[in-house]
């Protein structure tokens, strides 16, 4: 298995492969992880690389349970939250003075401070860019297939999806099984392999189905400032609420988009209203993410999660009333 849950893995033994690649789960982490790979390889003699897919929440975890010893651990488009900086900080000191050479590659915008934290432990390569892979090939380089990469997932990461690639490297993100083998398809030099077209083509026609579905069934909402904004409940199972948002933006003219993807994790997404900072309210929740596109928790008891589990949108807790309610008074 190429890449996998590290946790499961880890269980079964302690030996991790001497270079690892950790990405976030979307098309820019997994464009991010294949430009990093490639450029890895060309300093190793063979492929000794492990994969593995985190996030801003998750990252501390991850690093925890990894081995000291290593040789090179790069970590892509992953992000830092503020209340999690400690716990990353904790774990990179133990792994770069075990013997790990640490580089950090990311575009979002960090907590202050977070940087010269990590800093004296781990190379920290962090600049504003429209993708985490355009600073990976700026860094890291990557030739003409690297710059083609980075391209795909400028329009993926700024959500425009103007390349029908990017599109269909969405589609697949979302399952584990798939996204792995799109990492291995690139890794190959394979834009467009077969399996992953036909995978990509079939997921995104029923995508198309769910998305003229949601946009109907979607409530506008005005803030307390006026804003336009749509609320996309997507409960109990998620969906492809960047799409649906997007779609809303077009054909209903919303400022920006608050989608429910489950009983504990929501999103925020820019609309036609580009000057909205909606970070602020993610962070509240202990997530972050860019100004236009950010995601956080919903903090909800467990009893309440099974409720909603079950009832899906028929059920609306308060925590999710009140997180509606935030949105108006912030933005």
């Amino acid at each position: 298995m190429l890449i996998g849950k590290l946790k499961g893995i880890l269980r079964k033994s302690s030996w991790v492969k001497p270079f690892m690649i950790i990405a976030h789960g979307d098309v820019d982490g997994v464009i991010s992880a294949v430009i990093a790979a490639r450029s890895l390889l060309r300093e190793i003699n063979g492929d000794g690389i492990g994969y593995y897919f985190s996030g801003p929440r998750s990252i501390d975890g991850l690093l925890s349970r990894i081995p000291g010893g290593g040789e090179k651990l790069i970590i892509v488009d992953i992000a830092i939250n503020p209340d999690k900086l400690d716990k990353i900080k904790e774990q990179v000191k133990r792994l770069s003075e075990s013997g790990w050479e640490i580089v950090w590659i990311d575009h979002h915008e960090w907590p202050l401070g977070a940087i010269d934290e990590l800093s004296s432990y781990a190379d920290v390569r962090i600049r504003r860019a429209p993708s985490a892979a355009r600073v990976v090939l700026e860094e890291l380089g990557g030739g003409d297939y690297g710059r083609e990469l980075a391209a795909i997932a400028d329009d993926a990461d700024t959500a425009r999806y103007s390349d029908r690639r990017a599109k269909m490297y969405n589609s697949l993100t979302r399952d584990k099984k798939k996204r792995d083998y799109l990492l291995k398809a690139l890794l190959r030099g394979e834009l467009e392999d077969d399996r992953v077209v036909k995978w990509a083509n079939r997921k995104i026609r029923k995508q198309e189905n769910i998305v003229r579905k949601e946009v109907e069934r979607s409530i506008i909402e005005k803030t307390n400032k006026g804003k336009s904004f749509a609320i996309i409940d997507l409960r109990p199972g998620g969906g492809p609420g960047s799409l649906i948002s997007r779609k809303l933006a077009e054909e209903k003219n919303v400022g920006f988009s608050l989608v429910i993807y489950s009983c504990n994790k929501f999103s925020l997404y820019a609309g036609r209203d580009k000057s909205a900072n909606l970070k602020p309210v993610c962070e509240n929740h202990g997530g972050g993410g860019h100004p236009y596109a950010c995601g956080a928790r919903i903090d909800l008891p467990y009893y309440k999660r099974l409720i909603c589990r079950l009832l899906g949108r028929r059920y609306l807790p308060k925590e999710i009333k009140d997180l509606i309610e935030e949105v108006k008074r912030s933005l």
